[in-house]
């Protein structure tokens, strides 16, 4: 079973990259703990490609669930997949709909993040910026508790 972070999002959009941001800022940390790396962000099919059978995928991406501003929020794979509507990123229910259209036998969890705002900016909001650390090392706990489970 191989350890997969893929980082979904949008630099350009604000807060919809900070998937990408908290996976650049985890990149030497992950490493060490030979969890591999890809940043997806917006090109699904990319992500799709470097999925394999048995990977245990942490999918880290923004939501928008109306809860406080970078809350860190932990769905296992399988109960979105079982989901029939859509309810996270505009890219990332199309990594899990794809992983389901070609049956791509995973394990894992979709890591979100609650966002502010979207809007067009290089800059994430100043909650997010605020409590970017503390998001930080919540994802990467979670990653490493959770890896160690699976191994």
């Amino acid at each position: 079973m191989v350890a997969k972070c893929i980082a979904i999002g949008n630099r350009i959009m604000g807060d919809d990259g900070i998937g990408i941001e908290v996976a650049e800022k985890l990149s030497p940390r992950l490493k060490e703990e030979q969890i591999e790396l890809i940043f997806g962000e917006t090109d699904i099919d990319y992500a799709l490609g470097k999925i394999e059978d048995g990977d245990l995928l942490f999918i880290i991406d923004s939501t928008y669930f109306g809860l406080s501003p970078g809350t860190v929020t932990f769905t296992p794979i399988g109960e979105v997949t079982r989901q029939h509507h859509q309810m996270y990123s505009q890219q990332q229910p199309s990594l899990i709909h794809l992983l389901k259209t070609y049956g791509k036998e995973v394990e894992g969890f979709i890591i979100g993040i609650e966002v502010e705002k979207i809007d067009f900016s290089l800059e994430l909001s100043g909650t997010l910026k605020t409590r970017f650390l503390f998001i930080c090392e919540e994802v990467y706990r979670f990653i490493c508790q959770r890896r160690f489970h699976h191994a």
